[in-house]
């Protein structure tokens, strides 16, 4: 048997983060952030409690990850050629992205709103709330709104309210928007929300 490559490590290491991760969000949705323990983090992905050092420094560490990680994933659906600027075209191929990665992945993402909204987890994401991740990503949406929009502030909140609400409605209940409906909610974005630059 020959040695591993340095590319099939890399490729080992992303499997384990991303299988701590996934535990992790399950444990944290759950059971909250403080009564889940790394010990059972580590039970749950199949790991040992050690192992999840090499890839996470804290606890805290490992819900800023998974938290920047659902932020990269938005923005990359938004912004597919990171040239940072959003495009009336890339806007509206985001809603038909969005809606499909939400139908392939609801009970991940199911997950990713019941931690959310665990009031220790609210709490550890508001304090990182400046990262620059984040903040990037506010800036660049910030952008399409105001190159569009008179008022951007108001339109990036009403924006960002009935995607969060659509969201969170379709990942518990996906059966109540059929196909039919899927296609008019995205017409009606599009007409709200996608603009020629002023």
């Amino acid at each position: 048997m020959s040695p591993r490559t340095a590319k099939q490590y890399e490729e080992i290491r992303t499997d384990k983060r991303k299988q701590i991760m996934e535990a992790a969000v399950k444990l944290f949705a759950e059971k909250g952030f403080h009564a889940a323990s790394i010990s059972l983090i580590a039970k749950e992905a199949g790991i040992s409690k050690g192992l999840i050092y090499n890839y996470f420094d804290s606890k805290e560490t490992l819900l800023k990850e998974i938290m920047d990680e659902l932020t990269t994933q938005v923005m990359d659906l938004m912004n597919p050629d990171h040239d940072d600027e959003i495009t009336s075209q890339e806007m509206e191929d985001f809603f038909s992205l969005i809606i499909k990665l939400l139908k392939d992945n609801h009970e991940h993402w199911k997950l990713y709103f019941q931690l959310s909204m665990k009031k220790d987890v609210f709490e550890i994401i508001q304090k990182d709330y400046h990262s620059d991740r984040i903040q990037k990503s506010q800036a660049l949406i910030y952008k399409y709104f105001s190159e569009r929009f008179t008022n951007p502030q108001l339109e990036m909140f009403v924006f960002s309210s009935i995607f969060k609400g659509f969201a969170m409605q379709y990942v518990y209940a996906p059966e109540m928007f059929p196909d039919e409906i899927i296609d008019q909610f995205k017409n009606r974005l599009i007409n709200m929300f996608i603009k020629d630059k002023m």
